[in-house]
This record gives C-alpha cells, structure tokens and sequence, in this order.
C-alpha cells in the first residue's frame, strides 16, 4: 500500500556561492508559480546590495523575494528570528497556492527549516539570571569553562572559542534546567521513529567544478570592485567605527569587509591627500584586501561543499527509511559549463521539479543500490558516495563518543595559543594537512639552526681558551 504525504511542498536550492543558486531560483519560479526566501544570514541586511551578494533587482524578473534586506545594521539577526519569519513566509506563500523556494542559506539556518530537531531550541522554563547573564556575555574562556561543568559531554562537542554554540548551549541549560547533551540524545532517538523533514521537500544542489569555480569566483570579486563595492566597504566601516561593533557578529561578518580593515585604517590617518609614499603603501594594502577577499571566498565554497556532502547529504538519505514519504532527495545540477546552462541546470531542474510536484516517482539510486542518472549524472556520482567516507558524522545517534578535543602545540591559532580540532577524524585530517607538515618542517629546521649556531658558538669558544692557554700546546 503506497503512502502519502499531506504535507505541502518546499524546494530548497544550496550550492557554494557564486555557483548560480539565485538565477536557477528565478528560472524556477516563473514556471512553476513559486516565491522565493532567502536564507542567506548576511543578505537579510538592509544595503550592501553588491557585497552581500544580493541577486539584483532588474534581475528578478518580478518573483517575490522574502527575508532579504529587512535587518538594521545595528541589528543582531538570530537563528529563532529567521526560523519565525521563514516558517511565517512558508505559511503565507502556500495559502495563495504558490510554492517556497529556499534559496542557498547559512547551513544552521537551513538545517533548522527543513528537519525537526536540528537545534536544541527548547520551551523556557524561567529566564536568566543577571549573574548567567554576565557570564553568558562574559569571556569565551569563561563560558567554555561553565559549560564543561554542567555539561562535560556538550561541552566537547564544540570548538572551545565557539562563543555563538557555547552561550546557545549555556542558555538551554539555564532556562529549561535541561543538560543541552540529553535534548541531543533524544533528538537523535526521534529521528529513528520518523521523517525528521518538516514539509514535503526535493533539494537541488548546484555543483561546479572547484578549478573553474574558483575563476568565476575571482572574477566576481574583481567586478563587485569596479560596481561600487568600494563605497559599501566604506559605508560599512562608518557604522562599523561608531557603533564600536567586531567583525564577529551582525553584517560585519561578511566577507569583503575585515579584509579591507587594514586598507581603511591607513586611509583614516590621511583622509585627504596622502603623500605619494603613504598611496603607494594604501594601494598595497588595498590589493592585499582583494586578495584576502578572493582567498577566504574559495575557502567559504569549499566549506559549503563539506557541509552538503557530510551533513545535508546524511541527513536526507535518512529519509530513505521512510520510503521518502516527506521527499528528501538530492538532485545535483552541474553548472561547471555556463554555456550548457539551459540543458543541465535549467530545463533538467524543472523537469525533476515538476516531477516532484506531481509525485511521480524519482530514483536518487539506481536499483535502490547506485546513484542514477534520474537526480545525478554519472560524472558526478561521485560526490556523494560518502556514506561510508562520512560514517563518523557528527549528526548520528552515537556522534557523542566521536567529541573529543585536540591539541596542537606545533600549530597555533591566531591567538597564538595550541590549535584545537575537534573529533578524531578532523584531527587526523590535521596531522596529514599541509599546513601542519609545513610547520612541523620549520620548526624541526628551526631546532636544526639553533643548534648548529650553539656547536658553533661552542667551537669557537673552544678554540678561543685554547689559544688562551700557554700550556696546552705543551701537554
């Protein structure tokens, strides 16, 4: 007996940035009467149209864009904030008989739309305290330490400079009395029961090749330059100076602004006509600031890549254990070759849309056995062919008995202080990483110089109290 679901339908697009989630978005909406919802945690911000990447307006072909440029600047947008107003979107477009389409999105923002119990979000049993409070704001250190005494376990789950998923965690724990690790346990026992997906839901996941990404990539960054980018960062960094903000919270976090801080520092000693010694240095670093820009831009994409394959990837081949009654599956587009566009991206996306939309059966596996060509082309099978690469995900029932800290005394964070990963996995993959064999390399020449600068320091000594000594040629 087939099953049925009642419940209404989302797509939701993610690929890295600059991949062409908007665009594809565009084209899916005018054909299958949809509206789009951003859930991209920089582009909810008023302003900064070209930084934060925004899909211009003359582009949008009159599709309704929700949660995009709605938040001050002085604003601090949080996870329960977006999951209001997106579930609020989500009701008001399917009342009109038209369809949600999610596009891109912070990962813990998306993971909290489409499934249940992807975040401790738990009923207040009383507020905080102002003594919890001043810890809660108080130093990271601070915090971690607190966390690992009512919760050792949750408490290794995390980066112990992680202030945002710390102080979440601290906070359940303070308001509901609950330890944050046994909400966790219980989500993951839910999950074994049921479909943990919200809506009836297909994900399209747009893949380009990283080597040709990444020109696309920096090319962008070079025209957001040359369209007016420049005044954005500036902007920003008015606000940014008055308010006396960090680059750790609200709109500061985008990329392309704290890369550019060095530049705007030395332009704010000589706001007016620098010697021609002070532009040369200003030029510098402001194409220091470009390169950063480009820099941390592949490194995001490659993250983003991480993340669909070990975790949204997972997290939706569970859903084959309920015969996929609530959707789940992956359909990946290649958008290596723009010029293929309207074949592999666009006309092969409505299709499949379409197809889900009026439930007809899709094949993310061949045989229930190897990835199809029906939702994944055989040149790319290859991406998600990670169930058992990713078998010590830690999104599983038993991920608690993988959360442990590392410590790296050869490598140091930016403070200095020993480099932390959690997880053996990740911490294996440190060990054989370049960048720790780099630093293991200098330090052991280091070691090598030093003490060949101390023998011969030695020898001359040596050679010094020998001419010294009138008796020694004697003896």
């Amino acid at each position: 007996m087939s099953q049925h679901c009642s419940k209404k339908p989302i797509i939701s697009i993610v690929g890295t940035t600059g991949v062409g989630k908007s665009q594809f978005s565009i084209d899916l909406a005018e054909r299958i009467n949809g509206e789009i919802i951003n859930a991209d945690s920089m582009q909810v911000y008023k302003g900064a149209e070209i930084i934060t990447n925004k899909h211009p307006l003359q582009e949008r072909k009159g599709v309704p864009h929700h949660l995009m440029g709605h938040v001050g600047w002085d604003e601090e947008y949080f996870i329960h904030r977006f999951n209001n107003e997106a579930n609020c979107a989500i009701a008001d477009i399917h009342s009109r008989g038209k369809i949600p389409i999610i596009v891109g999105g912070t990962h813990y923002y998306l993971q909290c739309l489409l499934f249940e119990n992807k975040t401790m979000e738990q009923p207040k049993e009383r507020e905080v305290t102002e003594d919890e409070l001043r810890i809660l704001d108080g130093p990271t250190d601070a915090l971690f330490h607190t966390l690992s005494q009512v919760d050792s376990v949750i408490a290794s789950k995390f980066h112990p400079q992680d202030h945002r998923k710390l102080r979440r965690a601290l906070e359940i724990y303070y308001t509901t009395g609950r330890k944050p690790s046994s909400i966790y346990q219980q989500q993951k026992l839910d999950e074994l029961e049921s479909s943990s997906l919200k809506h009836r839901t297909i994900v399209f996941w747009l893949y380009s090749e990283m080597s040709e990404l990444h020109k696309r990539l920096d090319s962008r960054v070079d025209v957001m330059m040359q369209t007016g980018a420049v005044d954005e960062i500036r902007e920003l960094n008015d606000s940014f100076v008055s308010s006396g903000s960090d680059c750790t919270s609200g709109i500061y976090q985008v990329i392309g602004f704290k890369e550019f801080l060095p530049w705007l520092e030395a332009r704010a000693k000589n706001p007016d006509e620098p010697p021609a010694e002070e532009e040369e240095t200003s030029r510098a670093l402001f194409e220091h600031g470009v390169e950063r820009m480009k820099i941390r831009t592949r490194q995001y994409a490659k993250y983003q890549v991480k993340w669909i394959q070990k975790t949204l990837s997972l997290e939706l081949a569970k859903e084959s254990k309920f015969n996929y009654i609530n959707g789940g599956r992956l359909c990946v587009l290649d958008a290596t070759d723009l010029s293929q566009w309207n074949h592999n991206v666009r006309d092969r996306g409505i299709e499949t849309c379409e197809s889900f939309l009026h439930r007809h059966h899709l094949h993310q596996h061949k045989d229930d056995d190897a990835n199809s060509l029906d939702l994944v082309p055989a040149d790319l099978a290859h991406l998600l062919s990670n169930e058992t690469k990713h078998a010590k995900s830690n999104k599983n029932l038993n991920a608690a008995d993988n959360w442990k800290h590392f410590s790296c005394e050869t490598c140091k964070d930016k403070n200095g202080s020993p480099f932390i990963v959690v997880g053996e996995e990740i911490w294996n993959q440190h060990l054989n990483s370049r960048r720790h064999r780099r630093t293991l390399a200098a330090k052991t020449r280091k070691r090598v110089n030093e003490a060949n600068i101390l023998k011969s320091k030695s020898d001359k000594e040596n050679a010094l109290s020998n001419d010294l000594d009138p008796d020694l040629g004697s003896r």
